[in-house]
């Protein structure tokens, strides 16, 4: 399996991309780990939040390769503990996934059409969260939910 993070935004600010290079090499010992980023709409005089996220979505649903596992995070979304996604990490193994791709909104969050494109919803929770760190986080807790599954000592 390998793993994208894909996610609608800005350049990172130098703390957070280096938080994201971390934990994508650590998550790369385990399984090839890539984060992308697509475009977000400018929010201009006449365009609307719904134009910007349907088209920041029509971006992101073009970069999906055929065949990938879609896990969109979203609030809506169910809500894990880290051996919880673990365990569903080690289903989606099982099921010979050969890519799984975690899909991060702009700041209106997800277009419809993405979510329902997505075989899975996992949220962080009702709070919002700067879409930047939510990188950070799901990349950390992919790189938990890994460990986890090899026995290796991190989790706590």
């Amino acid at each position: 399996m390998k793993i994208t993070l894909l996610a609608v935004g800005r350049v990172m600010p130098p703390p957070i991309r280096e938080l994201v290079e971390e934990y994508r090499e650590r998550l790369n010992h385990f399984v090839p780990a890539r984060v992308e980023s697509v475009a977000e709409e400018k929010r201009d005089k006449g365009v609307t939040s719904r134009q910007a996220m349907e088209r920041e979505g029509q971006r992101l649903l073009a970069r999906i390769p055929p065949g990938a596992l879609v896990v969109a995070l979203d609030a809506s979304g169910r809500t894990l503990s880290s051996p919880e996604l673990s365990r569903q990490m080690d289903r989606w193994l099982q099921d010979a996934c050969s890519e799984l791709v975690l899909l991060i909104g702009g700041p209106d969050g997800l277009d419809p059409a993405v979510k329902s494109s997505a075989a899975f919803t996992l949220s962080f929770g009702p709070m919002t969260y700067p879409h930047m760190l939510v990188r950070v986080l799901i990349l950390e807790q992919l790189y938990r939910a890994m460990t986890l599954l090899r026995g290796v000592p991190y989790h706590r």
